[in-house]
């Protein structure tokens, strides 16, 4: 064990015996303590009653991802279900995610390596405000260099102030507006009912400017977040490529980017219906739907909605995630192609990355894994897998 882990360890057990330590904290010394009196085999949660292991890796993870935003690091490892060594590992994380390079033992013939990058200081592109609107008769406005009113006319009002569009319509008569955000761009929008949108980069929303014929529609191309203002009377619809998504206030999230393998949509708080072809499937919170290899809708429960809005929250955030699923987003963000050099590597990773990162430094905590090694040529992402 490096010095400086043990430093952790050390500040961490003096705050036990103090009595300052938290809950979980607390539960991870005496389990740690237990681990040391059975063999290296053992399960050290296994005096725990039914239900208080997933409790404590869940307060442990939430810590941990409470202190990587709040701090400038990249974390990254493979990740594998290993049943309790994973809670184990995340323990250790807690206490040392700010150590370089600290290797923890799941299994013992198996080392993996826990890597954290610090943030260089070389800049990054501007992400915020290079949005660009379309107006319906084909004008369109760099939403980077105009702020304030930038449309007052016929009863239409339109400010943008702080990365956020907002409507204010007192006309009947509707116009059909479309909001771009080119890559490496993020936008909020606020409709003209009080629906707030927040669209993804290398995405589009078209919209029209009054809701009429007893429905709110919408289109979207890319990734879009929804909070829909509540209206029983008028039905709020989105249609992204083939699908349909039909609610009356909710909040709700859809990835629909063409390069993805299919469309998904992902409830965090109301109902929605999804339609697709012949397809229709009912959704409530924490579900996610997406369309199988048959074209049928399928759901999964039980889903990881801070993953699936990390977008939105600063960050990039993959359980589980295979390399080209990675650099799909990547590349989105930071204007890039991808070349991949033979067979793309087959590791699952767990990452958590800030989105306002350099990419050298993301580059640099990916090849800290030791299976890829990656390579800048102008605006080409060069991959390739190490053997």
């Amino acid at each position: 064990m490096h010095e400086n882990d043990g430093k952790y360890f050390q500040e961490l057990l003096k705050r036990y015996e103090r009595g300052q330590a938290t809950e979980a904290e607390i539960r991870f010394v005496e389990a740690y303590f237990d681990y040391l009196d059975k063999t290296k085999h053992s399960d050290p949660f296994a005096s725990m009653k039914a239900g208080e292991k997933d409790n404590l890796k869940d307060e442990m993870y939430a810590e941990l991802l409470q202190q990587l935003r709040s701090a400038n690091v990249v974390e990254m490892l493979p990740r594998r279900r290993f049943g309790w060594k994973w809670q184990v590992a995340a323990a250790v994380l807690l206490i040392a995610c700010s150590v370089v390079g600290y290797r923890y033992f799941f299994k013992a013939d198996q080392k993996v390596d826990v890597t954290t990058v610090a943030f260089s200081d070389d800049p990054v592109p501007q992400h915020t405000d290079r949005a660009i609107l379309k107006m319906a008769d084909g004008k369109e406005i760099m939403l980077d260099s105009a702020h304030g009113k930038i449309v007052q006319q016929n009863g239409l009002s339109i400010d943008n102030e702080n990365g956020k569009l907002n409507y204010d319509v007192s006309t009947k008569a509707p116009e059909l507006h479309t909001l771009y955000t080119p890559r490496g761009t993020q936008y909020e929008l606020q409709l003209p009912d009080g629906t707030h949108v927040w669209l993804n980069t290398a995405s589009s929303i078209t919209y029209p400017t009054v809701f009429t014929d007893g429905k709110r529609e919408v289109t979207i191309t890319g990734e879009a977040y929804f909070e829909v203002a509540k209206n029983k009377e008028l039905p709020f619809i989105v249609k992204a490529n083939d699908q349909q998504i039909e609610v009356t206030g909710t909040h709700f999230n859809i990835n629909a980017y063409s390069d993805e393998p299919y469309p998904v949509t992902t409830l965090l708080e109301g109902g929605v219906k999804v339609s697709s072809n012949n397809s229709m499937v009912k959704l409530v919170p924490g579900e996610q739907s997406s369309t199988g290899s048959n074209g049928e809708l399928t759901v999964k429960k039980g889903i990881n909605t801070e993953e699936v809005m990390a977008w939105k929250n600063g960050f990039f955030h993959f359980e589980s995630a295979d390399l080209p699923t990675i650099l799909r987003q990547l590349s989105r963000w930071y204007d890039l192609t991808v070349t991949y050099e033979g067979p793309a590597p087959k590791d699952k990773f767990f990452v958590i990355i800030k989105r306002n990162s350099t990419l050298s430094a993301v580059i640099k905590a990916l090849q800290a894994n030791g299976n890829v090694q990656l390579a800048i040529e102008g605006r080409n992402l060069k991959v390739k897998a190490i053997d």
